[in-house]
């Protein structure tokens, strides 16, 4: 049996960097780069939406409140 990897951390700024400058390349480049820049956005978008989807959720402290 194969040892699984851990997954890694990315930070949820990094991945809505990536979703922009997918979208940027979208439109700015020519049409073979262009296409791989949306699916480099679209890929990176729902990694972004996951990440929340599977993030936990923390109350805030009541320390924080005040």
């Amino acid at each position: 049996m194969m040892p699984r990897v851990p997954p890694i951390a990315v930070s949820r700024p990094l991945l809505f960097g990536l979703v922009a400058a997918g979208a940027i390349g979208a439109l700015a480049l020519p049409q073979p780069h262009s296409s791989f820049a949306a699916g480099f956005a679209a890929g990176s978008g729902a990694v972004f939406v996951l990440s929340f989807m599977k993030g936990r959720r923390r109350e805030p402290d009541d320390e924080a409140i005040r």
